[in-house]
């Protein structure tokens, strides 16, 4: 008996190897793997749905590529699984389920940092969590963070706002416009503020004036 089990054991090792080796080049196996890997990530999850009957495709000699097709947007029901070195291609069926997702941050980002679109993406999350996160990651991208946010963090509006393009004690140019005419000057800021909100300044003759800031970063004093 011992020696069976000696002599069976080193096969049973290899076999096991070579069925490894080849459920990664099973289309189904591959597809799998990568639903997997993108749940939630455009809002849904998605799982095989059951082919009328499997396809026989030719072996590959190395592991499949699985992929959405070009073009295609959620809910998707179809993936790619193709074999460059063997060049087909095969599409097979998914079913979508829609999922409860938010903005989540992809690293630590630290208070007063503007995000970009490295810096966040489209997570699940748990449903008591829906009613507080943002699902619109266009209106999360080149705002500012208020506070420092570790890795996973569930963005909230709360947590964010306009970029500062006026900084406290910053020369800027006030401008003051009335009907018909508008006047420059140099004044220095007395505090930070975005576009379009309202920061007071001080002139060069000492007064201090509320304005609005623009674009360009000058400040808008409207005469009447």
């Amino acid at each position: 008996m011992n020696r069976h089990k000696l002599l069976w054991l080193p096969g049973g090792l290899l076999l096991a190897a070579t069925v490894l080796a080849a459920e990664t080049r099973l289309p189904e196996k591959a597809a799998e793997v990568f639903l997997q890997s993108q749940k939630g990530d455009d809002g849904y999850a998605y799982r095989l749905a059951a082919p009328r009957q499997k396809a026989a495709m030719p072996n590959c000699p190395q592991d499949l590529q699985a992929g959405w097709p070009a073009g295609s947007s959620a809910p998707r029901s179809q993936l790619e699984v193709s074999c460059a070195a063997a060049g087909w291609t095969l599409r097979l069926p998914v079913t979508a389920s829609e999922l409860p997702v938010a903005v989540v941050t992809t690293r630590l980002v630290r208070s007063g940092e503007v995000l970009q679109a490295a810096d966040i993406r489209l997570a699940a999350i748990n449903r008591n969590q829906t009613s507080q996160g943002l699902r619109d990651v266009q209106l999360v991208i080149g705002r500012m963070v208020t506070a420092t946010l570790p890795a996973g963090t569930v963005l909230q509006g709360g947590q964010l706002r306009l970029p500062y393009v006026v900084k406290m004690n910053q020369p800027v140019r006030l401008q003051a416009k009335g009907d018909g005419f508008v006047i420059g000057s140099d004044a220095t800021a007395l505090g930070n503020a975005g576009v379009g909100e309202r920061v007071n300044v001080r002139a060069g003759n000492g007064k201090v004036v509320s304005g609005i800031v623009d674009a360009d970063g000058s400040v808008s004093v409207f005469v009447p």
